[in-house]
């Protein structure tokens, strides 16, 4: 490691060329006019305001003259920045529903955006979208190669936005606290920005903005570029604490023959605190935090999946700031911090750096290890968990990083560890990042993971051994408006583990190159096609083959709004728990379509032949698997969404299956207005033969108040063979919680 550090660290600090970007200067007046946000752009509040027009569609024609009219106005007081829109169209085009504040169903409408960038180095872009109706979504964007990557939904700004359609279009008002967005110090402010527009014209969705847009140019956060200059604004401290109390009551059938019996209502209550320290520092601290989802992870299938899967953060706390600590080795992953009793956070973004400082006493800790061809996981007790992250910017197109994490067991053993990570935008088509870590843990003596099985040269019982590990991740990627390739080389050792990460493999050399040819077009039936190849190269550290594969990929976007993707991934040879595979394809098919405002459609299916990984003595069989999830609006305010999950894996020789079942899910919302709603969420697990069902209404005015009641009613696997229909309830619970967010 050492040998690598020090090739690489002179390269990254001098390859660092200044990349360029057209920009023009907008400078608008203080307003002194009183701007009543009930979307409506009355002449007289938004007189003298600076317009900016989106006098480029940049989707699907390449920087041409757009076939509707848009204007944006821009103005600001001493405290809040206003922005309005003025969307020209016919009105049966365009797209709206009511939506649930940070649903991404607003993606899904007509839609007016602008793209900040606060500290005009492009890090990142803050982007505040509002729908014709006033709904909101707000997002974080990062520069990252792939687009589900690049957008963290986490992030949220407290703004206020109205919208109303009128008998030409659309028009949209914007009201941003100054305190609610990061930017550096100081009365007189230079920030980046764009105006954006999203519409639909004979079903297809066509993107305008503020300036163009460059196809060759990989960062598309950089492209944001246009100067707004903002004097003698007012900076205030924010101190905001968020109480809550809740309360929940449950019971539990003690057997089919009897009813359910209640326990005792549950009180509960807790206390988050945040603090601006100055502009650019924030101290977030809670208090016995109520860290429970108000609806159910989307169950995955992982029948076949000798891995550990990952299922997204929904806790806002966690949320927040950790674009920062988003590895691509997985060297931080918020859930492993399971249940805290108290947790603190410390962010800071400045000019130069950024830095990221989280503590936390976790009463349920969840154990993982990593192994070469499957994880292990265990459930521990109580541990105390630090993550240090501080990243520096070298320019604006690099930067580099530090990060710490650890994880001590109260019962004992312990995992650190340490990295750096870079990232270095060489030209507009260029870029290069890389991440290195090191850990030393020293395991607990503990029952948490009881098995026989190794995991490298140690056990994966948890005995007390000490071990030291490795990981090496380099990717260069570039981008033209036609071409797209990239090479990564991942580097694992046996020993490697992130104790406070999400890390399910290791022990392993890989090896991967990406070649990609893409063209769009502005016809209805062909907008874009790609053709890509992709082929990677797998050795354990024994340098014992361990995979080789090839992938074809070809991507379309045609009528109706639809995306078609087909990928055929061939494994020319794979090893797993010691035997050979050969000559194994797999073909995975997805198609997302838009067709209209009241109907869009997921779906994923895959077939071929895959691998039993979980039999005792693994095998090949013949795979089909499915996930549809069709979207129904009936109006603007109610909509369903059923899915189903269907998987099945059945034997060569014969009839027989290694397995074969489904997981339905049927989601129903009404939506009163923009912080109202309710919705029922039901789902049947064929593999567990279980059924749920979970009511809630929910009340969310900004992102940090909410008012929620509901429940969730369960069958018991346990009592099955007893009856006839899974379809029943035998485990209760009711809940209740109201969080109240207080500025002072």
């Amino acid at each position: 490691m050492a040998k690598i550090f020090r090739t690489l660290f002179p390269l990254f600090f001098w390859l660092c060329p200044l990349v360029l970007f057209a920009q023009e200067v907008f400078a608008p007046q203080k307003t002194v006019q009183t701007i009543n946000i009930d979307g409506v752009l009355d002449e007289k509040e938004w007189e003298n305001t600076l317009p900016v027009v989106l006098d480029f569609e940049v989707s699907p024609g390449n920087n041409v003259v757009p076939k509707v009219e848009t204007t944006g106005y821009i103005t600001y007081t001493n405290t809040h920045l206003y922005v309005g829109f003025y969307a020209k169209d016919k009105t049966e085009n365009i797209r709206a529903s009511v939506r649930q504040r940070d649903s991404f169903g607003v993606w899904s409408d007509d839609l007016v955006m602008l793209r900040l960038d606060t500290y005009a180095d492009g890090r990142n872009n803050y982007l505040l979208m509002v729908n014709p109706l006033g709904s909101q979504l707000d997002v974080r964007q990062i520069n990252a190669i792939k687009e589900e990557e690049q957008f963290d939904s986490s992030f949220n700004v407290d703004f206020e936005s109205a919208g109303t359609i009128v008998g030409d279009g659309y028009q949209v008002e914007f009201k941003i606290p100054f305190a609610s967005l990061p930017f550096p110090n100081g009365e007189d402010q230079e920030w980046h920005f764009t105006l954006f527009r999203k519409n639909y014209q004979q079903g297809n969705e066509v993107f305008l903005r503020s300036q163009p847009l460059d196809r060759d140019n990989a960062c598309e956060i950089c492209q944001t570029t246009d100067r707004l200059i903002l004097k003698g604004i007012e900076i205030d401290k924010r101190f905001e604490l968020l109480p809550y109390v809740a309360g929940n009551i449950s019971g539990q059938r003690p057997s089919t023959d009897q009813p359910i019996n209640y326990n005792s209502i549950n009180p509960n209550a807790g206390l988050g605190m945040n603090l601006d320290l100055n502009k650019n520092s924030s101290l977030e601290l809670t208090f016995n935090p109520d860290f429970s989802q108000v609806e159910a992870d989307v169950t995955q299938i992982d029948v076949n999946s000798s891995f550990a899967l990952e299922y997204p953060e929904r806790r806002p706390f966690f949320n927040r700031g950790t674009d920062i600590v988003k590895f691509s080795d997985g060297a931080f992953y918020s859930r492993s911090i399971n249940n805290p009793l108290v947790s603190s956070k410390l962010l800071s973004q400045g000019k130069k750096g950024r830095l990221y400082f989280l503590t936390a006493w976790d009463q349920n800790t969840p154990y993982q290890i990593a192994g070469e061809d499957r994880s292990f996981f265990g459930q521990g007790g109580n541990s105390f968990v630090n993550v240090f992250r501080y990243q520096h910017l070298l320019s604006k197109n690099s930067r580099m990083g530090l990060v710490t994490t650890s994880r001590f067991h109260q019962d004992g053993g312990y995992g650190n560890l340490v990295g750096t990570d870079g990232w270095f935008l060489l030209s507009k088509k260029w870029r290069l990042s890389y991440e290195v870590f090191v850990n030393f843990n020293k395991e607990p003596i503990a029952d948490w993971i009881e098995t026989d099985e190794t995991a490298g040269a140690k056990t994966a019982a948890l005995d007390g051994e000490k071990f030291s590990g490795d990981a090496l991740y380099v990717e260069a990627f570039r981008s033209t408006e036609h071409w797209k390739s990239f090479f990564a080389f991942r580097n694992i050792a046996p020993d490697y583990q992130a104790d406070v990460g999400f890390v399910v493999k290791n022990n392993r050399r890989w090896t991967t190159l990406y070649h990609e040819y893409q063209s769009f077009f502005e016809r209805k039936a062909l907008q874009f096609f790609s053709l890509a190849s992709k082929a990677d190269l797998l050795y354990t550290f024994d340098n014992n083959f361990k995979s080789a594969s090839i992938d074809g990929i070809f991507k379309i976007r045609t009528y109706f709004n639809t995306d078609i993707s087909y990928t055929y991934d061939f494994d020319v040879f794979k090893n797993f728990k010691g035997r050979d595979y050969k000559n194994l394809g797999v073909s995975q098919l997805d198609i997302r379509s838009t067709p209209s405002e009241s109907f869009s459609l997921f779906m994923n299916m895959t077939f071929g032949k895959d691998i039993a990984y979980n039999e005792d003595i693994p095998d090949v069989g013949k795979d089909l698997s499915l996930f549809i999830r069709p979207s129904f609006q009936l109006s603007n305010k109610f909509s369903l969404s059923p899915s189903l999950r269907y998987a099945r894996l059945r034997k060569l020789d014969s009839k027989d299956y290694y397995f074969n079942g489904y997981i339905g899910r049927f989601t129903i919302r009404y939506q009163f207005n923009n912080d109202l709603s309710i919705r029922l969420v039901s789902e049947y697990n064929d593999f567990t033969e279980r059924f749920f069902l979970q009511p809630l209404m929910q009340w969310n005015p900004n992102p940090s108040t909410v008012f929620y009641i509901g429940g969730n009613q369960n069958s018991l696997e346990d009592f099955n063979s007893e009856f006839y229909s899974p379809f029943r309830v035998d485990e209760t619970q009711f809940y209740v919680k109201f969080q109240y967010l207080i500025g002072l």
